[in-house]
């Protein structure tokens, strides 16, 4: 009778634990329950056609294509979500908080299982740093919220039957259905057998083969799943060209520099970045290989200090392997390190960490004073997320030399019709990256609309070879040579237009008109008769038409 009363009182106290856990989580995340949406939330759920099409469901499951990436089940929450709440944002935002503040719940349900000391200082480390501010008050990011619940599920099934503390033959097989389901939300989560291998090994000194013979398989499910978000990343979501093409001894100098840029941020989380410089890897230089020699020298220090500390930072590279540089992703093309992408391998140093205070001995009130200025931190921190507009300033404040944050803020700025703000942003972007055609485009579009014709035709001029399909460009470059009289050059765009729009009546008509002018009769008649044919009783187009055949060409293309 004695021992069951003291297991209910720890079960109880557990459970208060707990609750502890999700109201400091949440008291910390306030600020992101009144924030909106950023950057590429429109393509995962405002304008996500997955959303609100008839079968869009299906085909986020049975097509590689319907989404950015292919995370059906991320979708299929957010399907639920839009179904529940529509696009309101606090309720996508609620979702977010609450799934993180479970993850440090189970966090701190495996860390007792694993008897490490400062259990519940880890995991209200893990639920309140800042560097995971990132992965909560970005609604997109619900795929490292989702993934991260699966992989410390199935972590803790799985940690229970392998170490023989909790018995059911079922168990392994619900962990295994969790990874799965965790591949399904985000495929980082591939490395968790790996990760429970090295968990196993450090708590047993072994990998005993009946767990040995559920993670093989499982390891080879994730590199499946890995493979295929690879293959994506590079023809769908357009990870290849210059910014990706790095030997493989850059990658490797560059691995090193982005494990101590992680467990840096761990210790010091200032300044945290949405998007941080793009560093120059430059493999042929003794100091780019300092911090790959750095990481070999932790691991043989770590293997003398204890096969505890060998083991954290073990799991913590192997977690971050899919973000160290060997696998081309699209943010590469800003830069090399993320916030969200040390989400779950931030664990290992956060055990460490507490676990060595606990040993230590620290006073609760120290504890808890670290908890508390996280948690701050965390709330602050939160505030850059109330609007796009405010995360992008707030990136170039801490990063101005982020020319995506100067053009992304530029055509917010440019919907809003504060347009003189928008050609200033589109500016420094061209002189942050001369070769960026968008931003050209864009400040040749508002060049346009401050009455500046002359001006918007250099500009489009030179955007225009480097976006060779891009119609609209033609179309605007073609008005503002028209406007300063300079008829002759706005012959080639015109008809370069029409050729990329044979559909739309406006262009033909345009494209015709000037070649009737300049001469070129034959080649402007069958524009112009297209024209008429696909608008019927389009004036313009039927008396440029008729003068065309009377007498060679129209007088005035306007």
């Amino acid at each position: 009778m004695g021992r069951y009363t003291r297991a209910l009182a720890v079960s109880t106290r557990d459970r208060w634990l707990a609750a502890g856990l999700v109201a400091l989580v949440v008291a910390a995340y306030l600020p992101v329950l009144s924030a909106g949406y950023v950057w590429d939330d429109d393509r995962h759920v405002t304008a996500n056609a997955v959303l609100t099409a008839p079968h869009g469901l299906a085909a986020a499951w049975i097509t590689l294509d319907a989404t950015p990436q292919y995370y059906p089940l991320t979708h299929t929450v957010f399907w639920l979500e839009h179904a529940l709440w529509g696009f309101a944002p606090a309720g996508y935002h609620l979702v977010n908080v609450l799934l993180h503040a479970l993850s440090a719940v189970l966090l701190f349900r495996i860390l007792v299982l694993l008897e490490i000391p400062g259990a519940f200082l880890a995991a209200a480390i893990f639920g309140v740093h800042p560097v995971h501010v990132e992965s909560v008050a970005w609604v997109s990011e619900l795929k490292n919220a989702l993934s991260g619940v699966l992989y410390l599920g199935a972590s803790r099934l799985f940690l229970g039957w392998a170490l023989g503390r909790e018995r059911g033959d079922a168990r392994p097989l619900f962990a295994a259905l969790l990874f799965a389901c965790a591949l399904l939300s985000k495929t980082v989560t591939a490395s968790w057998p790996v990760a429970m291998a090295i968990v196993l090994w450090w708590k047993t000194g072994t990998v005993e083969r009946r767990a040995a013979l559920w993670l093989a398989p499982l390891l080879a499910l994730g590199a499946l799943f890995g493979g295929i978000t690879h293959h994506l990343e590079r023809t769908q979501v357009g990870a290849s060209g210059a910014e990706w093409e790095l030997s493989l001894l850059g990658r490797l100098a560059l691995s090193g520099r982005i494990v101590w840029f992680y467990l840096a941020k761990l210790v010091w989380p200032y300044p945290l970045i949405f998007i941080y410089p793009r560093w120059t890897i430059d493999a042929t230089s003794i100091l780019a290989w300092i911090w790959i020699v750095g990481v070999g020298a932790a691991f043989v220090l770590c293997r003398r200090l204890s096969r505890g500390a060998f083991a954290a930072l073990a799991f913590f590279v192997v977690t971050l392997a899919p973000a160290l540089g060997f696998f081309d992703v699209y943010p590469m093309r800003y830069a090399f390190v993320a916030d969200h992408f040390q989400y779950l391998a931030s664990i290992a140093p956060i055990v460490l960490f507490a676990a060595f205070l606990a040993k230590r001995r620290w006073t609760l009130q120290a504890a808890a004073a670290l908890v508390v200025a996280l948690a701050s931190l965390t709330a602050v921190r939160a505030t850059a997320y109330r609007d796009e507009e405010t995360l992008w300033r707030d990136t170039i404040a801490r990063n101005p030399s982020a020319w995506i944050a100067h053009n992304n803020l530029g055509i917010l700025l440019a919907e809003k019709g504060r347009n003189d703000e928008a050609a200033a942003a589109f500016a420094r972007v061209l002189a942050l990256k001369p070769d960026h055609a968008g931003a050209r485009a864009n400040l040749g579009y508002l060049q346009e609309l401050q009455g500046k014709p002359a001006e918007a035709a250099a500009t489009l001029t030179l955007a225009a070879p480097d976006r060779p399909g891009d119609a609209d460009l033609r179309v605007h470059l073609v008005r503002d040579l028209i406007a300063t009289g300079r008829f002759d050059e706005a012959v080639a765009p015109a008809v370069e237009a029409a050729r990329l729009r044979p559909d739309d009546p406006d262009i033909l008509c345009d494209a015709g008109t000037l070649l009737a002018r300049a001469g070129r009769t034959a080649e402007a008649i069958p524009l112009l008769e297209r024209a008429v044919k696909l608008r019927p009783g389009f004036a313009r187009a039927q008396a440029n038409l008729d003068l065309a055949r009377r007498v060679g060409y129209p007088r005035d293309p306007r």
